[in-house]
């Protein structure tokens, strides 16, 4: 009998010992989670929902990530004009979100060109559950240092709980820090020529100084027809192109027909191939392949 109160109080003891406070944050996208996982602690779990073999570009939830919308203590996502699928999802929540599309002076890409602000243009349209979408936005909004520090601000407003000390001043300063690293390790190749299927990286090329590439189609779905194909293989030698970045959506067979010669680089600009890593170390490997590609020779 002895044994078994002594086995009882040991229970209660783990019990009580045990994390009183826990937390649920579910991030729409990989980047956003990096971050998030840099200011929080082992409290609160970090839960991405778009999976690594998932198409961001054609979402469809399962079930079980329809229910990690709807029981998140907090969803972060990128907001309703890139990320359709989950309006609705996220307009029936009882519980806090934060968009980051939705913050005040957040950066965007349109048309290949930055705005800072919410200004719209005439490709600006609503769907059938109301949420606002723009033809023209580039949606990595992410790949901006500048958007993740406006986030890093709102999501530590509305869940101040579960921080780590320090946070989130420590990772503004850590970020500031890292921006100019990168800016001085590409800023030898700001005018060195590169290919790219389409142009995921808009904002990481404005932030760190590179040019923008010679960009092989507008749409991941639709490659370039026979003439603007030919067009192409001849730019490409005219300019003496040698470095080509592959993200993983990308027609890689094409991209190598076009540049047989070209250094190729695998990137994801979702940092699906890099789990393991927070955002501003994953922006660091980002700097390194681009660095790879663009100093290999003709």
């Amino acid at each position: 009998m002895n044994d078994a109160m002594r086995c009882l109080g040991l229970i209660v003891l783990l019990l009580v010992a045990g994390p009183a406070w826990s937390q649920t944050i579910v991030a729409s996208v990989e980047p956003l989670a990096k971050l998030l996982r840099s200011l929080y602690g082992p409290e609160v779990e970090v839960v991405t929902l778009l999976q690594a073999n998932q198409n961001p570009h054609q979402l469809a939830l399962s079930p079980r990530q329809v229910m990690q919308v709807r029981d998140a203590d907090l969803l972060v996502w990128v907001g309703a004009g890139v990320e359709a699928p989950l309006a609705p999802l996220v307009a029936r929540r009882d519980r806090v979100s934060v968009a980051l599309l939705e913050l005040a002076n957040v950066e965007r890409r349109e048309g290949g060109h930055a705005d800072h602000g919410h200004g719209h243009d005439d490709h600006d349209h609503h769907d059938e559950n109301g949420a606002h979408h723009n033809a023209n936005l580039d949606p990595h909004l992410w790949l901006s240092i500048k958007n993740m520090q406006l986030l890093a601000e709102a999501v530590a407003n509305v869940m101040p709980e579960g921080l780590q000390q320090g946070q989130p001043g420590l990772w503004r300063q850590q970020a500031e820090l890292t921006l100019g690293q990168l800016r001085e390790q590409l800023g030898p190749y700001a005018s060195t020529d590169w290919l790219s299927y389409h142009q995921p990286w808009g904002y990481f090329s404005a932030v760190v100084g590179l040019a923008e590439p010679l960009q092989v189609s507008q749409q991941l779905d639709a490659g370039p027809g026979s003439r603007r194909f030919v067009a192409l293989a001849q730019e490409i030698r005219d300019r003496k192109l040698h470095c080509m970045i592959v993200e993983p959506e990308a027609r890689a067979a094409m991209l190598h027909r076009l540049c047989p010669e070209c250094k190729a680089v695998a990137l994801d600009p979702l940092g699906r191939d890099q789990p393991s890593l927070n955002y501003l170390p994953w922006l660091n490997t980002l700097a390194d392949g681009f660095q790879r590609c663009l100093q290999a020779g003709p």
